[in-house]
């Protein structure tokens, strides 16, 4: 059985090419990452920042882009955790958040930390078609707020995120996630 790429989704819009929604996923990027700029100073590095900026980037394409997710996934041989612990899971990262930041001094620190929130975030959320972009505006948020350079993250192709988060999944090593920082 060969395993094929669907070329259409299911939009608010309508049912799309892929093509398409990429570029509409590209235009809202742009305004996203616009937005955090501008406000980056104002934003709380929490969870409910992380769903704002998840609905800015998917509410004009997808019917439940603010809501967790209300089924079970799987992804390759990952099995997330079930989709009624989500709320939980978040608001424990919200928790781990507060207290982390409390304590991080270093840029080694942060960028550990970084690594750390991005990789819980995809693994309580594991949709690296997605949902990857929106770490990476977690990232990039987060760099901007520590006053840290900002990573060229377009030469990080989605394979290589995917496979350097799944590797931190098998392996607990979030040095290839650092590396990227």
């Amino acid at each position: 059985m060969s395993k094929t790429e669907p070329s259409f989704k299911e939009t608010k819009l309508g049912i799309l090419e892929i093509k398409e929604i990429e570029w509409i996923i590209f235009d809202n990027l742009i305004q996203v990452k616009s937005y955090i700029f501008r406000n980056f100073k104002n934003m709380n590095f929490n969870v409910e920042t992380f769903c704002l900026l998840h609905n800015l980037l998917w509410n004009n394409l997808f019917e439940n882009s603010w809501k967790y997710r209300l089924h079970q996934v799987q992804l390759w041989d990952f099995i997330p955790i079930e989709f009624f612990k989500v709320p939980i899971e978040m608001k424990a990262l919200d928790e781990d958040i507060k207290i982390r930041l409390k304590n991080i001094k270093t840029v080694e620190e942060k960028k550990e930390f970084l690594a750390y929130i991005m990789w819980k975030f995809l693994w309580i959320h594991p949709f690296f078609d997605y949902n990857w972009r929106t770490a990476r505006l977690i990232w990039e948020l987060f760099l901007l707020q520590q006053n840290m350079n900002l990573s060229d993250f377009s030469s990080i192709s989605r394979k290589n995120f995917s496979e350097t988060m799944k590797y931190t999944t098998s392996t607990w090593d979030f040095s290839k996630i650092i590396k990227l920082i």
